[in-house]
């Protein structure tokens, strides 16, 4: 079952009563996901309270009868108008069979091959689609976020850019322009366009865990809390946003909360690769490096492009010294994501442990050259320049400037960072800085990590730069 970092799939702001018992539909089970075949009123006792599209996917919330409750949908409606997504796609191919010029069939079917994650089959079918009708603007939405799923995101944002143009009042448009832009970082302008989507429809509680997320990346952690409350006021099953809470716990440094969080939305959704991702953070963070990896294991198995758990399982798998495996986890992060900062910085670092520095020195050269203000990196080449055993690669002038421009972005409140600095000051001999700056890391430190420096601050006292091979990756 297909989850990704940005793709709240599961969430839903209806749920209007629980089952006790596995209820399935045409042999899926709740929580699965069909694509609906018709438009048609959703009612609660009769009375009309939303609407669904053809071609629309969601997941089953509850089965009563003939009729079945959609997440994301206010109301029921009847069973019979959904279907499982392989029956779904054979529909749909019947009809683009008997007419090649059913735009809405091949913008249908094309969601279902985004489902399946064959985005060239999906980019297919939208460009047939609209090549026949270039004025819909649901498919022009829809082939954005194929290209956001690629990556291709200049182009995700010019389709995107269009379909809000073509229709102003799409919410669903300017919710799929929030998620490109929160994939390219810009946590504001992403935060401007789920307020957008809110606008005009806020019954969505996607929009609010979306938008929760964003503002977390803001560093607004009140705005962040009201969006994941207000999500799970609107469906208190959404797994995404115990999730985003579990996440925002972790950012007030309170473990037993996020825990709690994370550990309520695998419970909700127990194939939720995010849920187990998180929760396996979490206990990675505790110290529970074992219990972590399995989580990691089972999120990659139901989501085996979820470069995230690739990176975090390789996280545990270097706190190890299990680096043949970490660097096998982060080579799989770099097929899905070929320019990964992130994973390149990583998988240097457990070169680094490893003892390949030859290939440590190259994939930090190559993070810092693609992401020059990404703080982690700029960290990790100046601990690989400052601490490095072999002398032909340290570098201690570099490595001084690398650390400061890292202690700089994250205003000298970073004690890893800081940690770094002293080491790179060590080395080109300036001692009483390094002290100095030890002893602000370890103001900061917790206090896991304080017998640490202070046997630094030792070191550094005796006038001895520090050497090592390992440096624990970071998320």
């Amino acid at each position: 079952m297909k989850r990704l970092p940005t793709n709240f799939k599961f969430a839903g702001p209806w749920c209007f009563f629980l089952l006790t018992m596995v209820s399935t539909v045409a042999g899926q089970v709740v929580g699965d996901r069909v694509a609906v075949t018709g438009s048609f009123a959703t009612k609660i006792h009769k009375e009309t309270v939303g609407q669904v599209f053809e071609g629309e996917i969601h997941s089953i919330s509850s089965v009563n009868g003939k009729w079945c409750a959609l997440e994301d949908v206010a109301g029921w409606l009847p069973l019979q108008n959904v279907m499982n997504l392989e029956q779904a796609s054979a529909h749909f191919d019947k009809r683009i069979k008997a007419n090649q010029r059913d735009f809405a069939a091949l913008a249908h079917r094309a969601m279902i091959f985004y489902e399946n994650d064959e985005f060239d089959k999906a980019f297919r079918d939208l460009n047939e689609s609209l090549r026949i009708n270039p004025k819909n603007a649901v498919a022009w939405s829809n082939r954005g976020r194929v290209l956001n799923a690629q990556q291709k995101y200049a182009l995700a944002l010019k389709d995107l850019g269009y379909a809000v143009k073509l229709n102003p009042k799409f919410p669903h448009a300017h919710y799929n322009l929030g998620r490109v832009f929160y994939s390219l970082g810009d946590c504001k302008k992403a935060i401007a366009a789920y307020d957008e989507a809110i606008t005009l429809d806020a019954k969505n509680s996607r929009y609010f865990v979306n938008r929760g997320s964003a503002k977390l990346s803001c560093q607004d952690l009140v705005g962040a809390r009201a969006d994941y409350d207000q999500a799970l006021t609107l469906n208190k099953r959404n797994a995404d946003a115990y999730v985003g809470l579990s996440n925002l716990s972790l950012a007030e440094s309170k473990l037993d909360a996020a825990f709690e969080h994370a550990d309520r939305a695998v419970e909700l959704e127990s194939q939720n690769s995010m849920a187990l991702n998180a929760r396996g953070w979490v206990l990675y963070k505790r110290g529970q490096v074992d219990e972590a990896i399995f989580d990691f294991s089972r999120a990659i198995r139901y989501a085996p492009k979820l470069s995230l758990a690739y990176n975090n399982r390789a996280v545990c798998f270097a706190s190890k010294k299990e680096y043949d495996k970490a660097i096998a986890d982060y080579n799989e992060l770099l097929k899905l994501q070929t320019e990964s900062p992130v994973g390149l910085a990583n998988r240097g670092v457990a070169f680094m442990g490893k003892g390949d520095f030859e290939r440590a020195k190259t994939d930090l050269e190559e993070a810092v050259k693609l992401a020059p203000e990404m703080t982690d990196g700029l960290n990790s080449m100046a601990w690989f320049l400052s601490t490095c055993p072999d002398e032909k690669f340290r570098d201690g002038q570099t490595a001084v400037l690398k650390a400061e421009q890292a202690c700089q972005l994250s205003d000298n409140k970073d004690w890893s960072y800081l940690l770094t600095l002293s080491a790179a000051k060590a080395e080109v001999g300036e001692f009483a800085a390094a002290i100095e700056t030890a002893v602000k890391a370890l103001q900061l430190a917790p206090e896991s990590e304080k017998s640490d420096i202070e046997e630094k601050v030792k070191l550094f006292k005796s006038e001895q730069p520090f050497r090592s091979q390992v440096s624990a990756p970071r998320q």
